[in-house]
């Protein structure tokens, strides 16, 4: 985008393209002009039944331009067929050369071609605000690892953090590309950046993201934490692991109190039978197709869950190493422990 706006060029853009908000968000900002692309078309937002088929979007930016910057070019992909169409009618692509950045295999093909490999200066590579905010400090003087529970003595429910690769609730999509474009310690949206905020916000945000519905849940498991570990599967249709060693365990006891309650697992006709008020609990699982979902020993809180009158005695968190327990000690009221069993 320096390079763009250094030159005095357009900047021209397309609907559906990867990465097109933090484009434009970069190029507002840089005071770059801007040219949008219309594409009418049909296709779906799903990838062409034939994969030799260059999607409209893709071929109209490519063909338009005077001259593309590629920043990254999977062999094979959409975009590499694109661009070598464009250097056989001998028209101008440079390829942004940074380490893990370009297909090797790609580049191999593209450069005889007429492809021009660019490597970025340092300063051209550096967060886009004037002032990046330094990472805090946090290391604690002494760091205290609990041992974990006996399994036989377990009466908690967990709640594992993931990666968050969008904005955080409450979180506009232009302060999140602000984080990125500048590089600040909130573009850290980490497994262990989501416990960290979920510690130091006390509350635990509802989602009704796979919750039959819409209803707002959280969800958590009364699987004791050594379980988790054999449990732990990569669900692809969800592109996302069951479990992650990063989360909190809360007490049973206290989590009744606050209208938590185990999940009914069912099929149609079991959702048919429940009760308005029950629905939220609802859980598809079905043993016969493969789909059994109860292994996950699911409870739900509905909406978020405060957490600031947790006391000491009735949380403990949990992290796989202690690298992770060095960020998290220095801000949690609860005790830290390490996930048992865990495997990177």
């Amino acid at each position: 985008m320096r390079r763009v706006a250094q030159r005095g060029d357009i900047l021209l853009t397309c609907d559906g393209t990867a990465g097109i908000d933090v484009i434009r968000r970069a190029a507002g900002r840089l005071a770059v002009p801007v040219r949008r692309i219309e594409v009418r078309t049909t296709e779906s937002s799903s990838p062409p039944r034939d994969n030799n088929v260059i999607p409209e979007r893709d071929r109209a930016i490519v063909a338009e331009a005077d001259e593309v910057l590629a920043l990254g070019v999977r062999a094979d992909g959409n975009i590499y067929r694109a661009l070598r169409e464009r250097l056989l009618a001998e028209r101008n692509v440079v390829l942004v050369a940074l380490p893990d950045l370009q297909s090797a295999a790609a580049m191999g093909d593209l450069i005889p071609l007429g492809a021009i490999p660019w490597e970025p200066e340092i300063a051209d590579q550096a967060p886009l605000g004037l002032v990046s905010e330094a990472e805090p400090n946090r290391t604690a003087a002494v760091i205290e690892v609990v041992p974990f529970p006996a399994m036989n003595d377990w009466d908690y429910l967990s709640h594992s953090t993931r990666s968050c690769p969008q904005p955080w609730p409450g979180q506009t999509q232009e302060q999140y590309i602000d984080s990125l474009l500048d590089n600040t310690p909130e573009a850290d949206h980490s497994r262990l950046a989501a416990l960290e905020r979920i510690v130091t916000q006390r509350r635990l945000f509802a989602s009704h993201r796979t919750i039959r519905g819409g209803y707002p849940m959280v969800c958590l498991t009364s699987a004791p934490l050594q379980d988790l570990p054999a449990l732990r599967r990569f669900r692809s249709h969800r592109t996302r692991w069951d479990f992650e060693p990063f989360g909190l365990c809360i007490r049973r006891d206290w989590l009744l109190k606050r209208g938590a309650r185990p999940v009914v697992y069912g099929n149609e006709a079991t959702w048919t039978s429940l009760h308005d008020q029950d629905r939220p609990f609802f859980q598809w699982s079905d043993p016969e197709s493969g789909l059994d979902w109860s292994v996950e020993r699911e409870w739900r809180h509905p909406g978020d869950l405060d957490l600031s009158d947790l006391p000491v005695d009735q949380g403990l968190v949990f992290v796989p190493n202690y690298e992770a327990a060095t960020r998290i000690c220095p801000v949690s009221p609860w005790p830290v422990t390490l996930w048992p069993g865990f495997t990177p």
